[in-house]
């Protein structure tokens, strides 16, 4: 089995747009820190040396690389010892799959010459729907947490367009109860978050919507989402807390 340690997304220049990390420690964050020193100095050109798409992280972890067109994925993992190879093989796969994907969905931002960080918001959740999806609990019936619950902890709610959701939100967006709910939140700025979520085929967490709509409004965005929820628009689901086994796991 898989052990993620930790993700980094970076550019070609060695800019970081997303990092996370489970049971990283200090010394292990020291590595990787130098390693995109290198990336930062030397672009990709560091990736066609052989050495350099996998390097031992110590205590059996492997830090792999793999690189796109526009940007690196890094990730740090422990593989089974006995399926090394065919790990590794598999990692790299959904490595490749997945940087295509953000650079498509990104493609406007990698091409702005002033790297801005916060226009990348939302890799995180892609990270999470591309290769955590059996770590996803639907919520059934309605049986959402508190509110304070996913203001703690933004990312472990997250929603799906279900195959018929475009055209419920089309009737729903003109019912009363639906106006009420929403509350000074504009339609269109909704409308936009729907069209989004189905030109990119892309899940959206809590966190995403705090930061599109504001947290002052995390009690509205709540009751949106299970309003359109209950009714069959979006698919609602618990992602794990901890997402991944960590070294303590």
């Amino acid at each position: 089995m898989v052990r993620l340690k930790a993700v980094y997304i970076i550019t070609e220049e060695g800019f970081v747009i997303y990092n996370q990390s489970f049971g990283v420690t200090e010394q292990d964050q020291d590595m990787v820190g130098s390693l995109l020193m290198a990336l930062r100095s030397f672009g990709k050109e560091v990736l066609r040396e052989g050495s350099l798409s996998k390097v031992d992280f110590g205590e059996g972890a492997d830090m792999i690389l793999e690189a796109g067109n526009r940007i690196i994925a890094i990730v740090v993992v422990v593989l089974d010892k006995d399926h090394k190879e065919r790990e590794e093989y598999d990692i790299r796969n959904d490595l490749l799959k997945f940087v295509k994907r953000i650079e498509e969905r990104y493609s406007e931002e990698l091409d702005d010459p002033i790297f801005q960080k916060s226009s990348f918001s939302g890799i995180g959740t892609q990270i999470y729907q591309h290769f955590f999806r059996d770590k996803m609990s639907r919520i059934h019936n309605n049986q959402f947490a508190s509110l304070n619950e996913y203001l703690n902890y933004p990312t472990t709610l997250l929603f799906e367009i279900t195959p018929r959701g475009g055209k419920l939100y089309q009737f729903y967006r003109e019912f009363p109860k639906f106006t009420d709910v929403i509350g000074d939140i504009q339609k269109e700025e909704f409308d936009n978050l729907v069209a989004t979520m189905q030109d990119k085929n892309s899940m959206v967490s809590f966190k995403d919507c705090l930061d599109l709509f504001g947290e002052q409004r995390g009690d509205q965005i709540l009751e949106i989402f299970k309003f359109l929820t209950n009714r069959g628009m979006f698919e609602a689901y618990n992602f794990e807390r901890i997402a991944v086994e960590s070294e303590s796991g």
